[in-house]
């Protein structure tokens, strides 16, 4: 998880010029990416380190449950691992980009193994989604997999299962602990993000990455918005910190399209 953040940010500082053909009209690539990155790894680190200040801070007054307080935590690691990606995307394209969202996910999964363990499902789901996603963004990085389809297929799969039907597949895996409904609104989100991430790469594979950037950042505004509208209020949430978030990701998308 904190190599995540040191990655991200290391790749980040860099001062060097841009180079003219990453300049956009409507802004400069490397800033969005960068400064979209850093704010997703901030948050994300600091709703992982500290889960019940950052459900407290969106006006949920009440004492978060244990399989809130996982939620609320497995959120933050992928949103760690967005901003990870799309910044080893600018860097090293749309392999490296792969390579670091499966890996990424791989890490985000082990940091959140000790959480779920506590909700008493069985530890041999998790673990082959983390072997899975480790020995395919392995393969990756050293070129042995060149097509970004099947860390797509495994995203998508991710992203689906969570976003759609959050309260299926959380029996799926078996958890003894009953999930509430803002956790599963919490999963329900985590999966938007997972599906906005899996489309940046998809698109950036095929069009560069500011096309793929413009897309993820358009999912992820709009999942941020499907929260604010129809599961914040309902699950003790105040909109107004989901529609912050949409605001601003909805902004970094129209800079990179102007």
């Amino acid at each position: 998880m904190l190599s995540l953040l040191a990655l991200t940010a290391a790749l980040a500082s860099r001062s060097a010029v841009t180079p003219s053909y990453l300049r956009l009209r409507g802004g400069d690539v490397d800033t969005v990416t960068n400064g979209m990155a850093l704010l997703q790894v901030a948050s994300g680190t600091f709703a992982f380190m500290a889960p019940e200040r950052n459900i407290e801070m969106y006006g949920y007054d009440k004492e978060p449950t244990k399989v809130e307080v996982a939620m609320m935590r497995y959120l933050a690691v992928g949103q760690v691992v967005l901003g990870a990606t799309s910044v080893a995307g600018l860097e090293g394209g749309s392999k490296a980009a792969q390579a670091m969202s499966l890996s990424g996910g791989a890490a985000s999964l082990l940091a959140c193994a000790p959480v779920f363990e506590a909700l008493g499902g069985p530890k041999e789901p998790l673990a082959a989604w983390i072997a899975a996603l480790a020995v395919l963004g392995k393969a990756t990085r050293a070129g042995k997999v060149k097509s970004v389809v099947p860390g797509t297929v495994l995203g998508g799969i991710a992203a689906a299962q969570a976003l759609v039907a959050p309260d299926k597949t959380w029996e799926a895996y078996k958890n003894k602990l009953p999930a509430t409904e803002m956790a599963l609104a919490l999963f329900s989100l985590a999966g938007g993000n997972l599906l906005a991430n899996t489309a940046y790469v998809a698109v950036a594979d095929k069009q560069g990455h500011k096309k793929g950037l413009c897309a993820g950042l358009a999912l992820l505004a709009a999942n941020c918005v499907k929260f604010a509208v129809l599961d914040a209020t309902r699950v003790g949430f105040k909109p107004a910190g989901a529609f912050v978030w949409g605001a601003i990701t909805a902004a970094g998308a129209l800079a990179l399209k102007a």
